[in-house]
């Protein structure tokens, strides 16, 4: 009786083990979607962005989806900003990491078209997307980040 008692009780170790393994291993890969509301300069909610994004990256198994540029974040994607010599280009910055990671920067088409960054002006690696697509990320990636 008690080598039975024994046995159960190494199982049921054994299977919360195996669970805690597998949420381990769960919460070591999660997929994220980034959404940016903040403009290139003016504040550091994009950068704050650019640089979590780049850590994530850089030193984990997580995968990034979608990254987002919402409001006043379309402005990342004006390939006419030119920032002065001394600044960091923050969207030269994203177009790296896009380029090196194959990522997607999605801009909301609506909110670029009031600001004026429209496709003639679009840099390179951004593409002009519809709440649908972010709504479609949101429900597809583990995470959802706001900027």
């Amino acid at each position: 009786m008690i080598q039975i008692k024994n046995q159960q009780k190494n199982h049921h170790q054994n299977q919360i083990k195996q669970n805690n393994n597998q949420v381990t291993h769960l919460i070591d890969s999660l997929s994220y979607t980034l959404i940016i509301m903040g403009p290139a300069y003016g504040t550091q909610s994009a950068y704050c962005a650019y640089q979590f994004a780049q850590a994530l990256l850089s030193s984990s198994s997580h995968m990034i989806k979608n990254i987002f540029f919402y409001a006043d974040g379309v402005y990342n994607g004006n390939s006419y900003t030119d920032p002065a010599n001394d600044e960091f280009n923050l969207v030269s910055a994203w177009q790296e990491l896009a380029k090196t990671h194959n990522l997607t920067l999605t801009i909301c088409v609506a909110a670029a078209q009031r600001r004026g960054v429209i496709k003639n002006n679009l840099a390179d690696y951004f593409q002009l997307t519809g709440l649908g697509e972010l709504s479609e990320s949101i429900a597809t990636t583990d995470r959802t980040i706001q900027f």
